[in-house]
């Protein structure tokens, strides 16, 4: 009877720890922007690259491999529009009453941007784009760890599915420090303002799932950097995130990324 009892329990708790490993209410996976640079009215500009996010929140920390990219075409005298999507491969590890548990999964997002550029103009010198869009993304991500109750072992499986939509903004600037090198800095704003989490949990013969509604979470700011080496089209950069829970418990999440962005412009036949 006291085993019936404490696994639905023990249940119930995992649900707010894989809930919060999975999406919870204090991040989402967010690649940096991409560089929308001197762009010239002839040019379509085509980017790729390569992330890698760590994420850490509570005793969770997650990592994180991102392939994204974008097409931007120039459709005024100073802005167009970008349209960009990314797809990655998430890791995750951390403790949940004394036992290990690990999270792997997958994710994707679309993320449209029209950007203006203030100062800009189509030869490569100095530009300061500024952007804004909506964006929506979704993580599918399962696991599981064992764990003994009163002389009692029991194998729990997990799988947290989310789906949350926002908007980001922010401003580049692009400063040639040579003939060879650019230093773009960023600060790139994002809120996601609503989603949806389902969780589900077997164990021994156990089963239980439950689906929540993400309210709007705090807006976070991210400024990162990159270094583009102008002849080859490669940036090398980083960037950092920190945010609170929306909860208001005090807990942070830190977000770190690395990342590298590949650029080739093509001459456009019609804008297209």
């Amino acid at each position: 009877m006291r085993k019936k009892i404490l696994l639905p329990l023990f249940t119930a708790l995992l649900f707010t720890a894989a809930g919060k490993a999975g999406a919870g209410e204090t991040f989402q996976f967010a690649p940096p922007p991409f560089p929308v640079l001197n762009l010239r009215s002839v040019d379509i500009e085509k980017n790729s690259g390569f992330d890698y996010i760590n994420m850490k929140v509570g005793d969770f920390s997650f990592n994180a491999l991102n392939f994204g990219g974008s097409r931007a075409i120039k459709y005024w005298d100073r802005g167009g529009f970008s349209l960009g999507g990314n797809l990655m491969l998430i890791l995750g590890t951390g403790k949940f009453s004394g036992t290990s548990t690990t999270l792997f999964g997958e994710g994707l997002g679309l993320q449209p941007n029209w950007y203006f550029d203030l100062r800009g103009d189509e030869e490569d010198d100095f530009s300061l784009p500024v952007y804004f869009g909506p964006h929506v993304s979704a993580n599918f991500m399962a696991g599981s760890f064992s764990q003994t109750v009163f002389g009692t072992s029991y194998t729990t499986y997990i799988t947290v599915a989310t789906i949350m939509y926002g908007w980001q903004a922010g401003i580049q600037a692009g400063v040639n420090l040579n003939d060879s090198i650019k230093f773009i800095p960023y600060v790139d704003f994002s809120q996601e303002i609503g989603g949806a989490v389902g969780t589900s949990i077997t164990s021994s013969g156990y089963s239980s799932s439950t689906s929540v509604s993400v309210k709007a979470l705090p807006v976070t700011m991210s400024p990162g950097f990159d270094f583009k080496l102008r002849k080859i089209n490669l940036s090398l950069g980083g960037a950092i995130q920190n945010s609170k829970s929306a909860s208001g418990t005090g807990e942070k999440t830190r977000t770190t990324v690395i990342h590298a962005r590949f650029q080739t412009k093509f001459r456009s036949i019609c804008g297209i």
